[in-house]
């Protein structure tokens, strides 16, 4: 269950003072709502990316000399992605 916040909640509050906008007025914002919606359907072909590969294994990254190529690794197999943040 969602809980919804009281229509006269202060945004502002919980905003840095450095920032341009509220967590509102952010998210009502063109560019924002365009960025968040998605362009593909299922079944559409996901645009390709290469990516270097680290090792984290220690915590530190390492370059390991390779390179992730979305479109090579999907004509192999299916790939997942995820995205997320760790914020």
């Amino acid at each position: 269950m969602v809980k919804k916040l009281p229509e006269d909640f202060d945004w502002q509050a919980f905003t840095p003072e450095d920032s341009p906008l509220t967590p509102q007025q952010f998210m009502a914002d063109a560019r924002q709502k365009d960025l968040s919606t998605a362009k593909l359907k299922a079944g559409d072909l996901a645009y390709n990316f290469s990516s270097l590969v680290y090792d984290y294994s220690d915590g530190t990254a390492k370059d390991t000399g390779r390179t992730f190529d979305l479109l090579e690794v999907a004509q192999e197999k299916p790939v997942a992605l995820i995205f997320g943040s760790y914020t």
